[in-house]
């Protein structure tokens, strides 16, 4: 049994909702102005709607060891510890919805939601336009939640959502690419996935999936494991909490063959922080890891409100892609630090010790009581009053716990971008209580780096209090709090160390 320090553990860890600095503005009501790709910020004087910001439909691409995250509304965040993820504006800066990169011949091709086809030299760009697609007939097409994939052979394959209206359903739809002129179809378009609800709950429009004959199938992703394609695909509504990701495999091509496997939804969570698991992709890792990144909805100032998770992926002995440990919302392992996170936790053995705590807070505004900030649903928030100059918000924990890292997840309230009353950092602390003293667990009273949800580790303490204090915000904004969640677990009997067992992390 090797004894790990405590810190040097949680030191590996991440949590959902990711913590990703500078969430984009969201632009949902004005896509429609714009062909391809664009780069600007100004909203259409004929759009009026309070502003809020969203970050959705992942793709993620895993390259020489950098972790390279495509979402929608802007690009790209580049990671390679996986606990800071640093963004990089690309040119053309804003994909819209679903951007999807592949490499192809020394370069990346780049395309997007009723997008042309882009190319560039790095992952990060500059993109440059190649052209519309051209199908069998020569017509031109831009797809709608396009994927991209290049096989193993160099040949190239795109993806896309696709209706039937004169039926009435919704398709995943796939064409093979001319590897030469990748602008120009070669084969297809064949069908992948068809929208089937009476048999497929997962699909079923209502938050308990009531609705059998309606449904919706979109955001499709193509993997390729052990010589399996596997098409990973979203439904129902990426505005429901029921949103999630499902899988299709073939064993024969990329385009023929699939077969809606048996253990579906892959991904699946209505319930709590992470509302929805959805729109998204499965990407390889470290050590031949596999991880799925998904869409979270939080659809409180507009329905398209979202954020972005992942969790572990595995392979079950019937080769159908599955989450040994489900949808979380507690920290867990980053991608590399265990040799075999599948058949161990990977989990670091903490839980939320303030969820559905009653917190004492220093004000509240009318309707935004303090519980709110601990109630575990990502639509409701505390909101102090804006002549407090104290702000804090105080737990009691109802025993002793060591408590080891906390994720807060701000709300921010008059956002006005052209009036410049953006994002910015909050300056905070986090203190525990115990024997009658208050101590620091957590400085951020110089933090200068913006993130909407933000997850800290910190040395290991005993508390049986915890006090969130804000002590700074960006002008002009109110600043409310979604979620304070501080994470640890009950003191272990008769040892200090943090011990490890394979890899189970024994109390």
């Amino acid at each position: 049994m090797v004894k790990i320090e405590k810190e040097v553990a949680m030191k590996y860890t991440y949590c959902n909702p990711l913590a990703i600095p500078e969430i984009p503005r969201g632009k949902d009501e004005w896509y429609r102005y714009e062909r391809g790709m664009f780069s600007h910020e100004n909203k259409p004087e004929t759009v009026e709607i309070p502003e809020y910001r969203s970050i959705s439909d992942p793709t993620v691409f895993y390259w020489e060891g950098k972790w390279y995250l495509y979402p929608s509304y802007g690009m790209a965040w580049v990671s390679e510890d996986f606990y800071n993820w640093k963004h990089i504006k690309t040119e053309p800066y804003c994909p819209k919805y679903s951007p999807c990169i592949t490499p192809w011949k020394g370069k990346f091709l780049l395309t997007s939601w009723f997008c042309p086809l882009y190319v560039g030299d790095s992952p990060v760009g500059p993109f440059v336009e190649l052209g519309e697609f051209v199908d069998l007939n020569g017509q031109l097409f831009t797809p709608c939640d396009p994927a991209i994939f290049t096989d193993d052979d160099g040949r190239i394959y795109l993806y896309a959502y696709d209706f039937d209206e004169e039926n009435q359903i919704h398709k995943i739809i796939g064409y093979e690419l001319d590897s030469e002129n990748p602008c120009q179809v070669v084969r297809g378009p064949s069908l992948i996935v068809e929208m089937d609800p009476e048999r497929k709950p997962w699909e079923r429009h209502g938050l308990h999936g009531q609705n059998i004959r309606s449904g919706w199938v979109e955001g499709p992703h193509l993997l390729k494991h052990d010589g399996r394609y596997y098409m990973i695909y979203a439904a129902p509504d990426t505005c429901d909490a029921s949103y999630c990701m499902a899988v299709y495999y073939s064993d024969e091509d990329p385009l023929t063959g699939f077969v809606c496997q048996k253990k579906n939804p892959l991904t699946f969570h209505r319930e709590g922080i992470i509302s929805g698991a959805g729109h998204g992709c499965v990407e390889h890792g470290p050590n031949g890891s596999l991880w799925a990144f998904y869409t979270i909805a939080c659809p409180y100032v507009h329905q398209y409100e979202r954020r972005i998770g992942m969790d572990l992926v595995a392979v079950d002995e019937n080769g159908e892609l599955y989450c040994p440990h489900g949808v979380t919302d507690t920290p867990q392992f980053i991608p590399g630090y265990l040799e075999d996170p599948v058949h161990g936790r990977n989990d670091a053995g903490c839980v939320s010790l303030t969820g559905a705590v009653r917190p004492i807070a220093s004000s509240y505004s009318e309707g935004r009581d303090a519980v709110y900030a601990t109630d575990e649903n990502n639509l409701s928030f505390w909101l102090p009053k804006e002549e407090d100059s104290q702000k804090s918000l105080e737990c009691d924990l109802t025993g002793e716990f060591e408590v080891s890292a906390c994720r807060i997840f701000w709300r921010e309230l008059g956002l006005d971008y052209e009036r410049g009353i953006v994002p910015a950092p909050v300056q905070y602390l986090v203190e525990g209580y115990r024997g009658g003293e208050w101590f620091l667990l957590l400085d951020m009273s110089e933090n200068d780096v913006e993130k909407n949800i933000d997850y800290q580790v910190f040395e290991t303490k005993t508390c049986s209090k915890v006090r969130l204090k804000i002590v700074g915000q960006g002008d002009g904004l109110k600043i409310g709090v979604i979620d304070f969640a501080v994470f640890g677990k009950m003191p272990a009997k008769n040892k200090n160390d943090f011990t490890e067992k394979g890899n189970t992390y024994d109390e």
